[in-house]
């Protein structure tokens, strides 16, 4: 095992070609290498003070917090910890050509910590060093990793990037093939670790509650689970999750449909035999919904922390205009859904009229849950609603649901339990939105009208700080789309009271709150659909005059020659610990026969000594002990200490001659 593992430029090469691999920054990655591998080819050094060398490191501090605090403004969690993470090294890179081109071999811990700085005030004699080209290597591993491209041949890259170090570091005493099997082992092993995680997320990305998805930014099209049933205060909060806006600043429509749903069933809504497809690819960021024309626009600005989102669209979209996407995707029940990358995007809707496109009923549309067929079915009959007027029945059933009925977003036990929606109907007639849209929907299809349960926000709240319509989470909202005279309609019977109710809570937080979103809203619309390219120019705008003046500072510091001539490997640098007069010492009990093996460790070597009559160990114990620290640990000896092992070795040395 080589005990004196330094790093090879390679390594640190392949290393950071493997970033630019992942983020295609290419540009960057070449640069940052180049400047970096450079430093164990050259002789020329720079002798810095350790106020100058805390001086770059406290710069590279306020930088990464500055483009932290940036990115967080600008893409939210969690695209902002990511992409942290992703450019963190090149935060750092002041710091490592600092020690590339500097005079120490290794790195104080106080440079990086300023805890370990007053630390070292304490105790300025023992300073905490290390080297710090591994952890900066295993960084950029860290760094590529967070913006991996989910491939296999990432792995692959990983695995040889991590191996790398490890076959360097094998001990000689196993052997080849033991080592190489479980060193396969293991690689296996991660490998499905790496894959179970991903099937994981993956399943919780599905079946984990919106909450955890942030803001109401994800809309499952194909299932709504509802809080029917739930007991307790249901509120949502007052983030604001979209913001809405008209060419003359008169209203917008009122309600923004995300997604349909035909099937009912345990307090879910589904959407059967709603397969998406694919829109026709756009001209000029134009992406047609129907042949009829839009006459009316209104433009949307939404926020999505993850892929894939679900399009917020009034009733009787057309086209969709300015819209940056990969792709765009509908389903019969009128959901629209395109890929894009997370983060802020915006687009113009162009509708024509107040009916939804969506695709004509069938039977999935007239179908009752058996739990409360019979329950709808006789109310149905006491109204006298009847398939042959549509119209009169949805006006019947809006006047049912307008008297005696009221919003609430406090549930108690229901007394049916077989069935709370039949409870709500017969009984409570109390409930939140998700009540009013499901039974209204199953009162319109007793009386023979195809209806559909939709979801998706109301848009009624003028802000005047912000000239828009803002639309938060609680703001959420549930109706009913009923085929009626050869149109779907919408249907909204929950008492016009929810929008009241639900905004009692706020207060000052609120305002707040609503003084961040805009912040945030404002510098993601400066970098609106722009790639990391963008971010790098930016940061190289604000870093490039600090990096000027720090570098006519140390300019003017001194600079020294490295005595040794330069070499391809950082190995060709001294060894700390070379100079240790153990090894004099073991040059001479060598000599005599009793010399170490290539699998010794200096432990190892001394109890075997000690069990040789013939061998003086009495002062061997110290010996070993203080070279072990003088050539291993990072803090080092003393110069007391370094004195003793001197003198201990030339005492044992003049006995022995």
């Amino acid at each position: 095992m080589n005990s004196a593992l330094k790093i090879h430029p390679l390594m640190l090469a392949a290393t950071i070609a493997f970033w630019g691999w992942q983020t295609s920054q290419w540009l960057a990655a070449l640069a940052a290498g180049a400047l970096v591998c450079t430093s164990f080819y050259v002789s020329l050094r720079w002798t810095l003070t350790d106020a100058q060398r805390y001086r770059v490191a406290d710069f590279c501090t306020v930088l990464a917090l500055l483009l932290g605090a940036w990115m967080w403004v600008t893409y939210g969690n969690p695209r902002a910890v990511i992409l942290f993470f992703t450019w963190l090294p090149l935060m750092l890179l002041p710091v490592a050509l600092m020690h590339a081109y500097g005079s120490e071999e290794r790195m104080n811990l106080a440079v990086l910590f300023w805890s370990v700085r007053r630390q070292r005030n304490r105790v300025p004699e023992r300073p905490a060093l290390f080297d710090p080209w591994f952890p900066y290597y295993a960084l950029w591993i860290v760094a590529a990793s967070a913006a991996n491209q989910r491939g296999e041949w990432f792995y692959v890259g990983l695995i040889a990037l991590v191996s790398w170090p490890l076959v360097r570091v094998r001990p000689w005493s196993y052997r080849v093939g033991s080592w190489a099997v479980a060193f396969s082992t293991a690689i296996v092993l991660g490998y499905g670790i790496f894959y179970a995680l991903n099937v994981t997320q993956t399943y919780l990305e599905g079946a984990v509650p919106d909450w955890i998805s942030a803001a109401g930014s994800r809309t499952d099209p194909y299932r709504a689970t509802t809080d029917i049933g739930h007991i307790g205060k249901l509120k949502d909060n007052d983030a604001i999750v979209l913001r809405v806006t008209t060419p003359d600043g008169r209203e917008p429509p009122r309600l923004l449909h995300r997604a349909s749903y035909n099937a009912y069933f345990d307090a879910q809504w589904l959407a059967r035999g709603a397969e998406f497809a694919r829109i026709t690819t756009p001209a000029n960021r134009r992406w047609p919904l129907s042949s009829v024309d839009g006459t009316q626009r209104v433009t949307i600005h939404d926020y999505t922390t993850k892929p894939n989102p679900v399009l917020s669209l009034p009733a009787g979209t057309t086209i969709i205009e300015n819209l940056d996407a990969i792709n765009v995707q509908q389903n019969p029940l009128g959901a629209v859904q395109i890929a894009r990358e997370p983060g802020y995007f915006s687009y113009v809707a162009a509708y024509a009229g107040d009916g939804a496109f969506e695709s004509p009923p069938t039977a999935e549309d007239l179908r009752l849950p058996a739990k409360e067929h019979d329950a709808f079915v006789a109310l149905a009959a006491t109204l006298g609603l009847s398939a042959d007027a549509p119209a009169t029945t949805v006006a019947r059933v809006e006047s049912h649901f307008a008297y005696g009925y009221q919003y609430s977003t406090f549930r108690q036990h229901p007394l049916f339990t077989a069935s709370p929606m039949v409870d709500f109907l017969l009984r409570s007639k109390s409930g939140h939105c998700e009540y009013f849209a499901t039974a209204t929907t199953l009162l319109l299809r007793a009386g023979g009208v195809p209806a559909r349960y939709a979801t998706g926000f109301a848009a009624t709240e003028k802000s005047a700080w912000e000239d828009a319509y803002i639309v938060r989470q609680r703001h959420a909202h549930a109706w009913v789309r009923a085929y009626v005279n050869g149109t779907w309609i919408e249907v909204d019977t929950t008492p016009p009271s929810w929008l009241t109710i639900e905004a009692e809570d706020s207060g000052m937080w609120t305002t707040f709150q609503d003084r961040w979103s805009w912040l945030r809203y404002r510098a993601s619309r400066a970098v609106a659909n722009r790639d990391e390219r963008q971010l790098l120019v930016g940061a190289l705008m604000v870093v490039l005059p600090f990096a000027g003046w720090l570098g006519w500072r140390l300019y003017r510091s001194r600079r020294t020659i490295k005595s040794a001539a330069p070499g391809p490997l950082a190995t060709s640098r001294q060894t700390t610990g070379a100079d240790s007069e153990f090894y004099l010492v073991e040059r001479q009990l060598h000599a005599r026969g009793r010399g170490r093996q290539p699998h010794d460790t200096a432990q190892d070597w001394l109890a075997r000594l000690r069990a040789d009559a013939q061998v003086d160990t009495s002062s061997l114990a110290d010996i070993v002990d203080l070279h072990t620290r003088y050539r291993f640990d990072p803090i080092g000896l003393t110069d007391a200490e370094r004195a003793r092992l001197r003198q201990a070795a030339d005492d044992w040395l003049a006995r022995h001659q």
